[in-house]
């Protein structure tokens, strides 16, 4: 009995490795007798398996890697947002400081006389003056003007007349 279970196990090892199917009534089948090259084929089977067993192992490393990786630059990425909306809120903090304190410089500017202000506004780069005078009453500019020295006063009457978009 166990000669035949043992050559039932090798006959169906040696159809399946040839690709045959397998008997369903062995009993009334002859038996094929296996060859060294059915033993082979079985060999290389198991061998291919472990392949893709292995292949199939390095997949999973490497996806498990690429996760990984992914979770650290999401995390980077939200630690750099993070970053970008602080500097954004100081940025912003910075420029309410300086619009305030360029509040203060065109209320100071105008509760000074003509003459007072104008050697000042002298002094600046046109730019600056322009924008001073922007910020200030069109009848405190008009007393400021002719304090000017005769070139300021004529460049920033020019850069005051132009519509200027950047300030």
């Amino acid at each position: 009995m166990k000669i035949k279970i043992f050559f039932l196990i090798l006959a169906a090892l040696g159809l399946l490795a040839s690709g045959g199917a397998v008997l369903h009534a062995l009993d009334k089948q002859p038996v094929k007798a296996i060859t060294p090259e059915d033993v082979a084929n079985a060999f290389n089977i198991k061998e291919r398996e472990a392949a893709v067993v292995a292949k199939e192992t390095e997949i999973s490393k490497r996806e498990q890697m690429q996760e990984q990786v992914k979770k650290e630059l999401d995390e980077k990425l939200a630690k750099l947002t993070s970053l970008q909306q602080e500097l954004k809120d100081q940025l912003a903090a910075i420029k309410g400081a300086q619009s305030q304190e360029f509040t203060n410089l065109v209320k100071i500017y105008s509760t000074m006389s003509a003459s007072k202000v104008a050697p000042l506004l002298d002094s600046m780069d046109d730019p600056a003056v322009v924008k001073i005078f922007r910020a200030m009453k069109t009848d405190q500019v008009a007393k400021i003007i002719p304090k000017l020295k005769q070139e300021k006063a004529v460049a920033v009457s020019q850069s005051l007349g132009m519509i200027d978009t950047q300030l």
